[in-house]
């Protein structure tokens, strides 16, 4: 990118993106306890029920038992699933047949159970004298936080599939009536991807899509930002406007964004042969959103914020600024050290009767 090329060296902005790394990491955590916490609410339930003794220690110290057991299999095996799915060996992995990434994974959390388990009943046998074979009740167990392994996995796919906050939102019916809201949208554009498109072929543009979306989703997790659509080569980001001007975080985003995809500039090389750059324009205003659809649902955003927001994309395509953001929102901001709103000349913009202000956002 030309606009807001960064060197983590020198770039004054990077303190504020390293806070939002150690936020992300701090609600990845949250997310890890919150999970754990239910599973073992259910633990301590299903240890105090299946105690085959009537005495009320007793089924305490089994619900207790069952408690610390979920927590040490849940926290590694949802660390795994939520944090865990960034590392190099898992990414890899990833590129494994079904079946083979699916017994690998299998295999470590069936080794994960059976040595928690074990551990447990080693932590509590001076308390509760208990059998250390694999019999009935051991199996019993098993099923159990296999049980719990399913539900914690499936709620983190999901959650990833469709945005855990838009799970929550279909969930609890918010959007089951259009409600009219104010928000902040990102569009962020790949540049030269039809280029790079026909010197990779398919399979290997879709592998360098995939990439190019991972960063923009990390970036967004990082900065509070829910992932809309992915359309092509556009990613569609958007904040409520309270969290989008709250830090300034929709307008470090496209800078977060950045700065991933040069961390992992030399895998770009290696696998794609050279590394992406992007435009992105920012812009707020109503919209109304609602669930749409019947077999597929998903919430919708309709209105003519998201029409000026592509508009403004374009914009960027035209212009020598990487960043675009609408005047209003950019007087708006109050932007961290290092970071700059340049003042741009009006646009007049199709389909609209008066010009639009706007500015750049770039590294100062």
């Amino acid at each position: 990118m030309t606009t807001p090329a960064m060197s983590p060296a020198s770039a004054p902005g990077l303190a504020v993106l390293d806070e939002e790394d150690r936020n992300r990491r701090r609600a990845e955590w949250r997310m890890i306890a919150g999970i754990a916490t239910i599973i073992a609410i259910a633990s301590f339930a299903f240890g105090w029920t299946m105690s085959h003794n009537e005495d009320a220690t007793d089924r305490w110290l089994s619900g207790l038992q069952g408690v610390v057991n979920s927590s040490m299999a849940s926290v590694p095996v949802i660390w795994l699933e939520i944090a865990g799915s960034r590392s190099r060996l898992v990414q890899r992995m990833r590129y494994w047949p079904f079946w083979a990434f699916f017994l690998a994974k299998l295999a470590l959390y069936v080794a994960i159970l059976v040595a928690t388990i074990q551990l447990a009943r080693l932590l509590f046998h001076p308390f509760n004298p208990q059998s250390f074979a694999f019999d009935a009740r051991f199996f019993e167990i098993m099923l159990f936080a296999g049980v719990m392994s399913l539900g914690a996995n499936a709620a983190v796919e999901i959650g990833r599939l469709v945005g855990f906050r838009e799970l929550r939102r279909l969930l609890t019916g918010r959007y089951n009536r259009p409600r009219l809201e104010r928000r902040v949208f990102l569009m962020v554009d790949m540049k030269a991807s039809t280029a790079a498109a026909e010197r990779l072929g398919a399979l290997a543009f879709h592998q360098l899509l995939n990439l190019f979306f991972r960063h923009v989703a990390d970036a967004a997790y990082d900065h509070g930002a829910e992932i809309h659509k992915y359309i092509g080569d556009e990613a569609i980001l958007t904040w409520t406007e309270d969290a989008a001007l709250s830090g300034a975080r929709c307008a470090l985003c496209p800078f977060g964004i950045a700065r991933r995809i040069e961390r992992a500039a030399d895998d770009y090389r290696r696998r794609f042969g050279f590394v992406p750059s992007f435009r992105a324009a920012l812009h707020a205003g109503d919209i109304v959103a609602g669930e749409m659809g019947s077999m597929k649902r998903e919430i919708a955003f309709v209105g003519d914020t998201l029409n000026t927001t592509a508009r403004l994309l374009d914009v960027a395509r035209a212009s020598n600024h990487d960043i675009i953001v609408s005047g209003d929102l950019a007087g708006r901001l109050t932007l961290p050290s290092g970071l700059i709103a340049l003042p741009l000349d009006d646009v007049r913009l199709r389909g609209k009767e008066k010009p639009l202000p706007i500015a750049a956002l770039q590294l100062a």
